[in-house]
């Protein structure tokens, strides 16, 4: 059976002094895990592709490719979208 009595609530106000010295641990440590998530992605991205982030090698005689080519495959499939 279920009890006649009621959880009630108690409202009693935050101190400002302990509440705000918790809202500042609370976004300290926020701001902490995002910067080291931050961190850890950027030596994740380093050690898998061996270059540093934003170090890429801007060279382009150094490259071999010749870029884009317009190939009659693909002028086949762009004459078959057209409507």
């Amino acid at each position: 059976m279920r009890s006649k009595q009621r959880n009630v609530a108690t409202t009693q106000a935050p101190s400002s002094e302990g509440s705000s010295a918790t809202n500042a641990k609370r976004r300290g440590f926020l701001l902490a895990l995002g910067v080291g998530g931050a961190g850890a992605a950027a030596l994740a991205a380093r050690s898998i592709t061996g270059v540093a982030p934003g170090a890429e090698a801007n060279d382009v005689s150094a490259t071999t490719s010749q870029g884009y080519q317009l190939t009659d495959h693909v002028k086949r499939y762009y004459d078959s979208t057209k409507t």
